[in-house]
């Protein structure tokens, strides 16, 4: 699930470079959807009104992974190349009010695997992880080796090289867990 993004937009033909990784979610539910906002860091405060999206749908039942309450799917964007800034989350009708920026580098010719990015609202396991009392959040871990399979799957994909996001730059809304 991808929007906004028509202005950085980029094919690799084109000079442009790739994000890649997986999206998903623990919550339970259908007919909802959760979004990751980004945009390029030129616009700094504007950046807001320059945003654009990448997520994951529970309306599609073609997840690549369907594991208990997991449900998730790689996604790839090609980009223009620059620096980028995460700078919010939205899920079912809430949206990040903190401002935040966790930044990622767009590389012309390469694919940058960003993580797997699991939308949690289980409040013990996001607290024990990170230490945040927030119910929604979204939890980064490096999955490379089994999310590669999925990515590759992708049109026109080319081998990612992992640069996983800095969740300590998202907090309180992403989080890392050192017990997994």
């Amino acid at each position: 699930d991808f929007g906004g993004f028509g202005k950085y937009k980029r094919s690799l033909a084109d000079g442009g470079g790739c994000i890649s990784g997986m999206i998903g979610t623990t919550i339970p539910g259908k007919n909802f959807n959760t979004l990751v906002n980004f945009a390029a860091q030129r616009y700094a405060e504007k950046a807001e009104f320059n945003k654009a999206y990448f997520g994951f749908t529970t309306l599609n039942k073609n997840h690549d992974i369907i594991d208990g309450p997991l449900r998730a799917s790689a996604f790839m964007m090609c980009l223009e190349p620059g620096d980028y800034d995460i700078i919010g989350i939205e899920l079912k009708q809430m949206t990040s009010k903190i401002p935040i920026r966790m930044p990622f580098t767009v590389i012309a010719g390469k694919n940058i695997y960003l993580g797997r990015l699991l939308f949690s609202q289980d409040l013990v396991h996001n607290l024990s992880c990170s230490g945040l009392p927030d119910q929604f959040a979204v939890e980064i871990q490096n999955t490379f080796d089994s999310d590669l399979p999925f990515i590759m799957k992708r049109k026109g994909a080319i081998t990612p090289e992992p640069q996983i996001l800095d969740a300590m730059q998202g907090a309180p809304y992403f989080f890392s867990c050192q017990n997994r």
